[in-house]
């Protein structure tokens, strides 16, 4: 009887034991419980401007997670249906450990932080790299299909309805374009080498179109191309020259020049060239200044993206395969932030521009 005594209150202290571990284990566990009420910590995790915000997004995505399908390490699921299973099958992956909210905070680190996946599996109490990868491809790809779908590009009807009073001399303007480059790790295939060297930047990069609304809304983003692409044949190729209609109006920067190659009916606004003189008329630099004070705000959105840290940096190889859905889903998560540029208080006049 004393030798069960002594067994028993052995194993109650082992018991204790464990109990401590795992309560530091859970202190040290980050969680969106320890940031929810900070919305400044939510925006620098996260992306989202307040956990109100956040929530929103997650409650419309969150029926959809229940069929998600894990990624499996051999390549990204198919398109479309990467994250949906049958409801028969065992959902293959990691053992769930983690509540899907906190996954989706996990990822939305790995994006706009920019943090390790070792870094990650620290902080959220997993053990092994691996499965925080696992976590972050299959969320990027379901993110990638949820957000197009609800950020579809916007009818004329609505841009104008929208539509700044800063543009009030372009009030046509049916979206602003503009590429921006992502810096890569040297592919190892000399063909990939050459495809994706930028002779602009001066290194291996990833090209990708850009489209706002006046308002500064991303509402179009291209595939990625390789950095030795040209911007007018990314134009051509992107599907963009699809979605505009006649009466449209596209905005871009001197050298981007595609005029010939938008629909019938469609204009382009372009900051005059200098074509062999040595000044521009006072017209055309009145012309450049104006088209620059309200082009600036592509730029603007385009900073937006690169906030997302993971863009900010050297995509390193492994990720090439994902490159365009990361890419995609920074992009379209800037609209949660406020519009760069309010509506006017009434409707602009619209002229030829």
């Amino acid at each position: 009887m004393e030798l069960l005594q002594v067994q028993l209150a052995d194993l109650k202290e082992k018991l204790r034991e464990v109990e401590k571990e795992r309560d530091i284990l859970l202190e040290r566990q980050f969680s969106m419980d320890k940031i929810k009420d900070d919305d400044s910590a939510v925006l620098f995790y996260t992306g989202f401007p307040n956990y109100g915000a956040l929530i929103s997004f997650y409650n419309f995505i969150e029926p959809k997670l229940t069929k998600m399908q894990y990624w499996k390490g051999e390549k990204l699921l198919e398109e479309q249906q990467s994250y949906q299973v049958d409801d028969n099958r065992n959902k293959p992956g990691p053992p769930r450990k983690l509540s899907y909210l906190d996954e989706f905070l996990l990822v939305l680190m790995r994006l706009k932080a920019g943090l390790f996946v070792q870094d990650l599996a620290d902080r959220f109490g997993i053990s092994t790299s691996l499965q925080v990868s696992r976590i972050c491809i299959t969320w990027i790809n379901l993110l990638y299909v949820e957000l197009r779908d609800l950020c579809p590009f916007p009818t004329q009807e609505l841009v104008r309805k929208n539509m700044p009073q800063e543009f009030a001399q372009y009030a046509t303007t049916r979206i602003i374009l503009d590429c921006t480059e992502l810096f890569i790790q040297r592919p190892s295939a000399m063909l990939a080498q050459s495809e994706t060297w930028s002779d602009y930047k001066h290194h291996n990069t990833w090209k990708l179109l850009v489209g706002v609304t006046p308002n500064g809304q991303v509402t179009f983003l291209s595939d990625l191309w390789g950095g030795r692409v040209s911007d007018k044949q990314i134009t051509r190729e992107s599907g963009i020259l699809d979605l505009l209609e006649p009466g449209d109006n596209v905005m871009v920067d001197r050298g981007f020049d595609i005029s010939n190659i938008v629909p019938d009916g469609v204009s382009v606004n372009m900051p005059p060239f200098l074509a062999g003189r040595e000044q521009m008329t006072a017209a055309e630099t009145e012309e450049t200044m104006s088209i620059a004070s309200v082009r600036i705000h592509v730029e603007r959105a385009i900073g937006r993206i690169k906030t997302y840290h993971i863009l900010d940096g050297t995509l390193p190889n492994t990720l090439s395969p994902y490159a365009t859905q990361i890419a995609t889903v920074c992009g379209l998560l800037t609209n949660f932030l406020p519009p760069l540029l309010e509506p006017a208080k009434e409707p602009l006049h619209l002229f030829a521009s």
